[in-house]
């Protein structure tokens, strides 16, 4: 991809060159302009990872409540399975959307559910794949995840908190298993990224307990 971008980049240079009559030193100058571009492209083989809040309205109000203010000044969204009874896939039908799976109308119902965290001023998110994926039974869970771009189905967790405990101390727990983790793959950058995202999270959420 970068090969293309500078091809075509220097393709347009010399159409430049051409039609305006630019001097060598215009040229060069443009030359390496184009290859700093270049160089600052996100590199297609960097690994992305992401934390997610796995929960469920089955918790406890005031736990889930606590953790909704948590995770809007921690810049996280609370994700739940879905609304409503789960509905299963016949073997011979093809994966549904969640507005094929449940309708647009019954969707609209279920939402209403979650208006008590939405007035927190919580960001709420549906992904039922999330949870199958990850094979996720039970709730709350802090989730370090790599970002699925292909073979989604071979992904899975890299670090987790579990139980009822406060985002601090969940995000303080995942960035202690990263930090041991580093001791012996430093150069990992799947880790280090981790590292740095968590930390974000963490001084997003403040001192607080």
């Amino acid at each position: 991809m970068t090969k293309l971008f500078l091809s075509i980049a220097l393709s347009l240079v010399c159409f430049s060159e051409a039609v305006f009559a630019l001097t060598p030193e215009d040229v060069q100058n443009l030359v390496h302009e184009t290859q700093t571009a270049v160089e600052k492209l996100p590199s297609q083989e960097k690994k992305q990872v992401a934390v997610t809040i796995a929960v469920s309205l089955s918790m406890p109000k005031a736990s889930l409540l606590r953790l909704a203010e948590d995770a809007r000044d921690a810049g996280l969204p609370l994700t739940f399975r879905g609304v409503g009874t789960e509905i299963t896939n016949k073997p011979d039908e093809k994966p549904k959307t969640i507005l094929e799976r449940y309708g647009k109308g019954l969707v609209a119902r279920h939402m209403r559910d979650f208006e008590f965290l939405r007035e927190a001023g919580a960001t709420v998110q549906i992904d039922p794949v999330l949870f199958n994926r990850h094979d996720i039974s039970d709730v709350p869970r802090v989730l370090v995840v790599p970002v699925c771009r292909s073979a989604c189905e071979k992904a899975s967790v890299l670090f987790e908190a579990r139980g009822d405990v406060t985002l601090r101390y969940a995000l303080e727990h995942i960035q202690n298993e990263i930090t041991r983790a580093l001791t012996t793959d430093s150069e990992n950058t799947q880790l280090i990224h981790a590292q740095d995202l968590v930390q974000r999270h963490l001084d997003r959420l403040g001192d607080r307990p």
